[in-house]
């Protein structure tokens, strides 16, 4: 017999007793579905689409380690505050990419500079003057040879103290022409500055003074005396 609208109720139903094909498409609303209800295995695989998420939805405990690769970063993404505290590591910069304007004021240490590193073409400053007198003072060995020339030599600086000189005694003897001192080391090389005769000696006229290569001295006269005649030759020697 025909069922009145409404006659069949809850308790009229048996357990189990519908089935999917006594359900019409699109009966089972939300508010018909228990929450917690719907577990993993009742969703289709790929039936989770971008539209089925709510937005900040995907926390980073969802995610898998090592799942997130380059193509799914957008570009400028990863702003330094995503960048983890000594993460950016020498093998991470690329060769000539850290410029002069990303280096710190005082940043390059002498630690940092490898040695033989700074050529005089890395060197840009004037040098300060020297304020006389300098301290340490500059010592001999750090003067080059030949270095001090005339013009650096201040009028009346040269004295009798500075100069390395030998005073040699030379006598001719009665009624000879010449005399000499013999060999010296310490006179070759040298220079004759000048003479002076002893006293008493007999009016002789002076022919010439010779320093020879071995470091004698020797002296002529033109015509020989009675006496001995003496003569102090002043010899500048060699540096």
């Amino acid at each position: 017999m025909p069922l009145l609208p409404n006659e069949v109720k809850t308790e009229n139903i048996a357990n189990s007793a519908v089935t999917t094909p006594k359900i019409a498409d699109d009966q089972i609303t939300s508010a018909k579905i228990k929450d917690g209800a719907i577990k993993t295995e009742k969703i289709a695989a790929g039936a989770v689409s971008g539209s089925k998420l709510a937005d900040n939805a995907v926390t980073g405990s969802k995610i898998r380690d090592g799942i997130v690769r380059s193509e799914k970063i957008a570009a400028g993404a990863v702003t330094t505050a995503k960048i983890g505290e000594l993460q950016v590591t020498s093998s991470r910069i690329q060769d000539r990419a850290v410029t002069t304007e990303k280096i710190a004021n005082s940043a390059v240490t002498t630690e940092k500079i490898a040695n033989g590193s700074v050529t005089p073409a890395k060197l840009s400053f004037t040098p300060p003057s020297i304020v006389r007198p300098i301290t340490p003072p500059v010592t001999a060995d750090e003067i080059g040879g030949l270095q001090v020339t005339s013009s650096k030599l201040q009028d009346n600086a040269v004295t009798k103290s500075k100069l390395s000189y030998k005073v040699v005694s030379i006598t001719v003897p009665a009624l000879a022409l010449s005399g000499d001192s013999g060999p010296d080391p310490e006179l070759v090389g040298g220079q004759i500055l000048g003479f002076y005769p002893s006293a008493g000696n007999s009016p002789v006229q002076l022919r010439q003074i010779i320093l020879s290569p071995s470091g004698s001295v020797s002296v002529s006269i033109w015509a020989g005396s009675a006496a001995d005649n003496t003569f102090d030759v002043v010899v500048l020697k060699s540096l």
